[in-house]
């Protein structure tokens, strides 16, 4: 049977050939009772703007292409001096269409597990055996294990391989991922943070590719480096997490690896241990002659563009959010007055970086736990009930204190720029990654901004203030006290001991502003910032709007689109952090100036008023009435912050004001 669908009126030669390809792999699926009737593969012209071979509402999405755009080999002196790669020139740009009206709930494929490609097999084969018996420190291990088959089965079986047909479909090159671009394409991301995750990316791939070869030297027979990063790209744009048997692996799944992503999801993905075999399902109606879609989640576009080619040009979800993120570096300044008690607050509770992983490791579980056992052994005594939770909290420190992080994990390249246009660099930079939206990655920057803004009063302030890694608003007084240091007995030597182990805030704890002045401190401080990453770019914002209305220059699906795509999204999210920060700091201006005039008017015994629409609840109004008009109004985060938080602090330094002048 022919399930491949593309026009024969515009099929040249070459095409005809490729889908003969094609057929060859559907035949081999069907012969192991593979099922995928409603759908047939179109492979596309490499010009795909050419609306009648393709319908628009599937182009639009195509630029979401997760592995297979591409039609030159990299640029390498490998490449010529194997077979590994065909050398012939051939669009790779393919899709899955629904040969019928296909209603929801629908299995639309159903893959057998004996055409499945699992991390097991991997694991099975020589190299890897060898892998798992020399606890070598992997990227990627899962990806590894999927590698080492891929390469092997292919070298040593060749022709003979039962997956023979599936190898013959796979990309002969990914040079629309960015880790085999060349440098002209790299030239623009200039400025972007992806240029380190590409160089790193890289890095760990040779690192890996370089230390399997010390431990089993015939790795280097199977497959040279360029041809290990391949593998590694193909595993890491087209590998499925299953659950198989109740075991969690990784594995390559043939056609269904061939779905491109579009989001809302229209389709959902499993293993069906009754059926013994992998399943796509509908879920809504996909009408005949559709693109059938996969979605490859939430993702912010340098995921996509990293690890599958592509970046997405209006890359939102139903409810306007954008998952964009860019990376923000914060750090202690060498010059800073209190840098000495500034830079142990900011390193406090951190092991090389990973103070999540040690406070969340710290959590109410771990109280809950200990007041468990005490329970269940009848030891109702509060100061036992404690002493007990607080030996599983150290513990906790001494496991998270004695974990060590792989180097390519912890420390990346370097700092990105230096802060605030100096050319001072910055101690412990700490890097948050933030999207425009009020997520727990916001709240932890404008934490960190509150401790970088602190004088001496304010960081003795937060910092000598005990606070627990979970709420305490419903513990018991004793297990309250008791937390914070102090015990039934109030012995000396129970006091101190408890004392070392009470938990205080770190630099990431700061949820609510010290005061209008470190508020207003650490809002110019992150204008500061930002302006030096925008700094960074070539060219501004506007231009990348413009430049991306050009479609000549900037073809569709072009490496040179999707690098432009992905820089746009990084100063979206740079810019909506200015207007933030822009607009506190206005705001708090005129929160100021309504207190001095409070302060004058007592001196002078006279009543001065702000200008009506100078008045910062005439503005905020303003804003809240104009929330959601449109795209040129202010974001509701920067909105509700200048409301709420803002609003409290302008309450609280009226009070204060007028306190004094009664």
């Amino acid at each position: 049977m022919s399930s491949v669908s593309c026009g024969s009126d515009l099929l040249t030669g070459t095409e005809k050939q490729k889908m003969d390809k094609y057929e060859r792999f559907e035949k081999w699926l069907l012969d192991n009772h593979s099922e995928f009737s409603a759908l047939e593969l179109r492979a596309y012209d490499d010009n795909v703007n050419n609306t009648n071979q393709i319908e628009r509402n599937s182009i639009d999405v195509i630029t979401e292409e997760k592995k297979e755009m591409n039609s030159s080999a990299p640029d390498n002196s490998n490449a010529n001096n194997n077979d590994f790669f065909e050398n012939e020139r051939e669009s790779e740009m393919r899709g899955v269409h629904s040969k019928i009206d296909i209603p929801p709930n629908t299995i639309c494929v159903s893959i057998p597990k004996k055409c499945l490609i699992t991390v097991e097999m991997g694991q099975a084969t020589d190299i890897g055996q060898i892998i798992l018996k020399s606890d070598l420190d992997l990227d990627a291990p899962k990806h590894i294990f999927l590698m080492i088959f891929l390469l092997y089965d292919r070298k040593v079986n060749g022709d003979k391989s039962f997956f023979k047909p599936y190898y013959d479909i796979l990309p002969k090159t990914l040079s629309n991922i960015p880790i085999f671009w060349s440098q002209e394409e790299l030239k623009y991301l200039d400025g972007s943070y992806l240029l380190a995750q590409i160089a790193d990316r890289n890095e760990a791939i040779t690192e890996d590719y370089y230390s399997i070869c010390e431990v089993a030297p015939e790795l280097a027979s199977i497959a040279t480096l360029e041809e290990f990063k391949w593998a590694r790209m193909c595993v890491c744009s087209r590998n499925f997490g299953l659950q198989i048997d109740g075991h969690r692996t990784s594995a390559l799944v043939p056609h269904a690896d061939m779905l491109n992503h579009h989001r809302p999801r229209e389709t959902k993905w499993t293993y069906d241990d009754d059926l013994g075999a992998f399943t796509i399902t509908t879920l809504q109606r996909i009408s005949r002659g559709s693109q059938v879609f996969d979605s490859y989640g939430q993702k912010c576009n340098h995921r996509f563009l990293l690890n599958y080619g592509f970046a997405v040009e209006d890359n939102r979800e139903l409810d306007g959010f954008c998952p964009n993120e860019v990376p923000i570096e914060l750090g202690v300044l060498p010059n800073d007055p209190i840098h000495e008690a500034k830079y142990e607050f900011w390193t406090r509770g951190e092991n090389e970086g990973s103070s999540a992983q040690l406070n969340n490791s710290i959590s109410a579980a771990v109280a809950a736990a200990a007041v468990g056992a005490a329970r269940s052994q009848q030891q109702l005594n509060p100061a036992m009930t404690i002493h007990s939770m607080m030996q599983a909290a150290a513990s906790a420190v001494d496991v998270a204190s004695n974990t060590t992080v792989g180097k390519r994990h912890l420390h990346g390249r370097g700092t990105r720029f230096q802060s605030m246009g100096s050319e001072q660099s910055l101690d412990a930079v700490r890097r948050i990654r933030v999207c425009v939206s009020n997520n727990e990655n916001t709240r932890v920057l404008f934490s960190m901004l509150r401790v970088l803004a602190c004088n001496e009063e304010e960081l003795c302030t937060v910092s000598s203030s005990a606070s627990l890694p979970f709420g305490d608003s419903s513990c018991p007084v004793y297990l309250n006290r008791a937390l914070r240091g102090f015990t039934s007995s109030h012995s000396a030597s129970n006091s101190a001991s408890m004392q070392q182990m009470a938990f205080f805030r770190t630099a990431r704890d700061i949820r609510h502003p010290i005061g209008l002045r470190n508020e207003k401190a650490a809002m110019e401080h992150l204008l500061k910032v930002i302006n030096s990453h925008l700094d960074l770019y070539p060219c501004s914002l506007a231009k990348d709007i413009t430049d991306l209305m050009d479609e000549d220059k900037y073809p569709r699906f072009s490496n040179r689109r999707h690098a432009k795509i992905q820089v746009r999204g990084e100063k979206e999210v740079l810019h909506h952090f200015v207007l933030w920060a822009q607009t506190a700091i206005d705001l708090i201006n005129i929160i100021e100036k309504e207190v001095t005039i409070i302060k004058e008017s007592s001196n002078n015994n006279s009543r001065q008023e702000v200008d009506t629409q100078q008045r910062f609840e005439y503005i905020t109004q303003a804003m809240e009435r104009d929330e959601g008009m449109g795209s040129d109004g202010l974001h509701h985060t920067i909105i509700r912050y200048c409301c709420d938080v803002l609003g409290a602090l302008r309450q609280e330094a009226l009070k204060v004001a007028r306190r004094g002048i009664a």
